[in-house]
């Protein structure tokens, strides 16, 4: 099974801010099926690596990154696995045509095993 959203960021300061965002909700997303296992993919690097280092840091999103961190601690398993923008080509083609038509969109995708 695979679960996929989207929805309108109306204020967003970056890319990475809109990953943290769109990575929260996957992991809220997920928490409807706590008991399973459930992969996160992500083609951000940064992220990935700020979700598994699980301690605190200086950057504007480290709440969003906190409470994702919180909501992915009650699921059975979660597992974050950082993926090529290739492998991410809908989404990828998804952000492209929401700057192309001028809205800030956030994709997200849970997967379970």
């Amino acid at each position: 099974t695979k679960l996929a959203s989207w929805h309108l960021l109306r204020h967003c300061r970056d890319a990475e801010e809109a990953e943290a965002i769109a990575c929260r909700e996957g992991v809220h997303l997920a928490l409807r099926w706590p008991d399973a296992p459930m992969i996160l993919e992500s083609d951000c690097h940064s992220m990935v690596a700020k979700l598994r280092a699980n301690v605190r840091d200086r950057s504007s999103i480290w709440q969003i990154i906190e409470e994702a961190e919180e909501v992915g601690g009650q699921l059975r398993r979660l597992e974050l696995v950082k993926i090529s923008r290739v492998q991410n080509n809908l989404v990828h083609e998804l952000a492209q045509f929401s700057i192309t038509s001028r809205e800030s969109q956030c994709f997200f995708a849970c997967f379970p095993e």
